[in-house]
C-alpha cells in the first residue's frame, strides 16, 4: 500500500458516488485510504501535493484541452485477484490511452507506481465490513450498466484527513 498523502489525476464519476455506499447508507472505506469519492484513476501516485506548480498545472491543462468529453457505462461488478472489488467501464480503451499518455508527459510516474504489468481501468468499490463478492454483486447489479458522460479530470490528493480536489481540468472540444 502506498504511504499517505497521495496524489492522483482521475477521472471523477459523481453518477457512481451512490455505488461506493455500503447498504446501511455509510461510506465504504478503501483500506488505508478512508472514504475516497467515485472515481477512475488515470494517473497514481502523482506530483506531492507541494511540487504542483504552475508549469505542472498549465502542461495537465494543455493535456485536458486536447481531450473530447466522452460517455462510456459502468457494466459489471469485478474483483482483482488481489481481492480489489471494482467496476468494469466500457469502452476501456478511453481510460488505458489516456493513461499512457499521461506517463509518457510525466515518464517518471508510472501507472500505479509501477505495481502492475497492465493497465485496467476500473472504478473501485470496496466491500464494506462484513460483506463478500457476491453481496456487493447482488447490491449493485440492478443499477447496470450506469452510463457516465466524462467531462472532466481532476487531481486528488488523499491524506490523514480524507480525499480532497486540488484542482479541476475540463476536457476541451478542440480533439478529433
Amino acid at each position: 500500500m502506498e504511504e499517505l498523502p497521495i496524489t492522483g489525476i482521475v477521472i471523477p464519476v459523481a453518477e457512481a458516488d451512490r455505488f461506493v455506499q455500503s447498504a446501511s447508507g455509510g461510506p465504504r472505506r478503501l483500506p488505508g485510504f478512508g472514504t475516497v469519492p467515485a472515481h477512475i484513476t488515470l494517473l497514481a501516485p502523482f506530483l506531492p501535493e507541494e511540487e504542483l506548480d504552475d508549469a505542472t498545472w498549465e502542461a495537465l491543462g494543455a493535456f485536458f484541452d486536447d481531450v473530447t468529453p466522452f460517455g462510456f457505462e459502468l457494466t459489471d461488478v469485478c474483483e482483482f485477484p488481489g481481492g480489489v472489488t471494482y467496476l468494469s467501464p466500457e469502452p476501456a480503451g478511453t481510460f488505458r490511452r489516456l493513461t499512457q499518455e499521461l506517463h509518457k508527459l510525466f515518464p517518471e510516474f508510472p501507472p500505479y507506481g509501477g505495481a502492475f504489468d497492465e493497465i485496467v481501468p476500473h472504478l473501485t468499490v470496496p466491500l464494506a465490513e462484513g460483506e463478500n463478492m457476491a453481496a456487493l454483486t447482488t447490491a449493485l447489479t440492478p443499477g447496470l450498466p450506469l452510463a457516465v458522460h466524462a467531462s472532466a479530470a481532476a487531481v486528488f490528493v488523499t491524506d490523514e484527513d480524507g480525499t480532497r480536489v486540488l484542482g479541476t481540468l475540463p476536457f476541451g472540444n478542440s480533439a478529433a
